[in-house]
């Protein structure tokens, strides 16, 4: 069998942000840095996939990031605050997503960074796995 040569990720994307827009605090998911600039606010990270094959079914292994970004006065705890939502919106359902059928997803570790010279004080990162296969 040949794996399928489609990516996944936009219609991942796509039906992450129907699930978390206005459900997250702060907002986003967002492609890019929302222009307003307001803290905190929650991107996607870069995505990575990867070729499942088993059984005779053939998909994908998509790795997807939320990157959550604070100012200091929120600190790390209001990182963790959007991780815990991001995490309880993700697991809660099966994402519905055009073109494909979603078999199993799960968050791997995360960590919350103090950063030095960059625009936020805080960088809350959350990766998640998720295997689609095409219907």
């Amino acid at each position: 069998m040949s794996i399928n040569a489609k990516s996944p990720f936009d219609d991942i994307q796509n039906a992450i942000y129907t699930l978390l827009a206005g459900n997250i605090t702060g907002g986003g998911p967002y492609d890019e840095v929302p222009a307003a600039g307001t803290f905190p606010y929650t991107t996607f990270g870069n995505p990575v996939d990867s070729p499942f094959e088993a059984r005779g079914i053939s998909g994908r292994i998509a790795y997807i990031t939320f990157n959550i970004w604070s100012r200091d006065y929120g600190g790390r705890q209001e990182c963790y605050t959007i991780m815990d939502e991001i995490v309880q919106l993700m697991t809660a359902s099966t994402l519905t997503i055009t073109g494909w059928h979603e078999v199993w997803k799960h968050f791997e570790p995360s960590r919350v960074e103090r950063l030095k010279e960059e625009d936020a004080d805080f960088l809350g990162v959350l990766p998640f796995e998720i295997c689609v296969v095409q219907t």
